[in-house]
């Protein structure tokens, strides 16, 4: 009895490694996705900090040249989180694609694996079926020759 072959089996390899290398671009996105809100985080954290600086040194009198310094502070802290938010949401947007290509990635290789394993079914059962003939033939013939034997 001969083994099973897929006749797509470089394909079915082919669309595996597609679904790997769609995730692994997947798990770029998000850990981009992460680390533009750990800068973001980061990013608040300095404002509230320098906020909280400058609301001190006020209460204990400070220059106004000082103030200015603190205040382009604070307002260039603001731009660069409004900075970091526009790009979270790109990279969000980045991440949906990346989600939908390994959708894609996973729904193309299971099809063929469904496919694969169908064959591989009708296969085993052609091969049981043909076995089967065979027995019954060899079942038929020792019979047959049983009742040539009695005859005789």
């Amino acid at each position: 009895m001969k083994k099973f072959q897929f006749r797509l089996q470089s394909l079915l390899k082919y669309k595996r490694h597609l679904e790997q290398l769609a995730k692994q671009e997947m798990a770029r996105a998000v850990a981009d996705v992460l680390a533009c809100e750990q800068r973001m985080t980061g990013l608040q954290n300095d404002k509230i900090s320098a906020a909280d600086q400058l609301e001190s040194l006020v209460e204990k009198g400070m220059g106004a040249g000082q103030f200015n310094r603190y205040r382009q502070f604070i307002t260039a802290l603001d731009q660069m989180i409004i900075l970091e938010r526009t790009r979270k949401t790109e990279l969000e947007k980045i991440l949906g694609d990346k989600r939908d290509a390994l959708k894609q990635r996973t729904i193309d290789k299971e099809s063929l694996e469904r496919l694969r394993e169908k064959q591989a079914r009708e296969y085993t059962h052609e091969m049981i079926r043909e076995e089967q003939k065979s027995l019954d033939e060899i079942a038929s013939l020792r019979t047959a020759r049983e009742v040539n034997n009695e005859r005789v």
